[in-house]
C-alpha cells in the first residue's frame, strides 16, 4: 500500500511538471521573429538584411565580415512561447553551414539592432566586445584561428543552453548574439542560410526543451501523502 501511495504522489507530481519542447525558426508554424544580417568592413553603409545568406570572415576580400542573429518573442503566454512557470532544461540553435570555414565566436548582445537598418558603420566600426554593445567574451567558440575548414559544411548542432537561461533569467536583454570571426587568422569565411533563406527548413532553428515549475499545490500534494506515509507507520509501530 505505501509503494502504490507514493507511485501515485511521484505520477501527479510528474504529470505537473511535465516537459515540453518549442521550436523557433522564421516561417514555420507562424514565427516569424527571427532575423539575421552580415555587416561589411568592405561597405560599411549597405544593409544587408535581405541576403539568403551570411557570412563570417576575418578576410572577405582583405576586410572582415561581422554577423549579427536573433529570435525575438521566445518568451511569454502564448501556445509557441516560453511561460514563466517553466524552466529551460536544453536549448540547441541549428544552422546549415553552406562554405566550410575557419571558425565562429559568439557573444551576447548588448545593444539593440534591427536587420532592416544595420550596417558596419552603424554598428560602430563593426560589432565591438566592449561589454556595451557586445558581451566582453566569447561564450562560444567553434573552429580556430587559421585559414582552415574548421567547420564543415552541411548541418550543424550547436548547445545554447546556458545562453536561453540567461535570457530567461535577464541576465542579457535578449538582442540575440554576435558572430565574429577568429582575428587575425580566421580568413576562411564561413556561410550559412539566413533566417531569409528561400527554403524554410534551412533556416537558423532554434529548439528549447522546457519543464514546468511545480505549483505550490504540487507541493502540498506530496507533503501531505509523505503525511499519510509517516501516520500508517506510527500506527503500525
Amino acid at each position: 500500500m505505501k509503494t502504490l501511495l507514493i507511485t501515485l504522489i511521484l505520477a501527479g507530481t510528474t504529470a505537473t511538471a511535465s516537459a515540453a519542447t518549442y521550436t523557433f525558426q522564421q516561417g514555420a508554424g507562424g514565427y516569424d521573429g527571427a532575423m539575421d544580417v552580415t555587416v561589411y568592413s568592405s561597405d560599411p553603409d549597405a544593409s544587408s538584411g535581405y541576403e539568403q545568406e551570411v557570412s563570417i570572415d576575418a578576410s572577405d576580400n582583405g576586410s572582415p565580415n561581422h554577423v549579427l542573429l536573433r529570435f525575438d518573442n521566445l518568451f511569454g503566454n502564448a501556445a509557441n512561447q516560453i511561460k514563466a512557470g517553466e524552466t529551460v532544461v536544453s536549448a540547441t540553435l541549428t544552422l546549415q553551414i553552406t562554405s566550410a570555414g575557419s571558425g565562429i565566436r559568439f557573444y551576447d548582445m548588448l545593444s539593440d539592432w534591427n536587420s532592416a537598418s544595420a550596417t558596419w558603420n552603424t554598428m560602430g566600426d563593426g560589432i565591438q566586445t566592449d561589454g556595451v554593445e557586445a558581451a566582453m567574451l566569447p561564450f562560444l567558440t567553434i573552429g580556430a584561428d587559421n585559414g582552415d575548414a574548421n567547420i564543415e559544411s552541411g548541418t550543424l548542432v550547436l548547445d545554447f543552453t546556458d545562453a536561453l537561461r540567461r535570457m530567461q533569467d535577464g541576465d542579457v536583454p535578449g538582442y540575440g548574439w554576435a558572430l565574429l570571426p577568429f582575428m587575425p587568422n580566421g580568413t576562411n569565411g564561413i556561410d550559412f542560410y539566413s533566417a531569409e533563406g528561400f527554403m524554410v527548413s534551412d533556416r537558423p532553428l532554434l529548439t528549447v526543451e522546457v519543464a514546468a515549475v511545480p505549483e505550490p499545490e504540487t507541493y502540498a500534494m506530496l507533503l501531505a501523502g509523505l503525511g499519510l506515509i509517516g501516520l500508517r507507520a506510527r500506527r503500525r509501530g
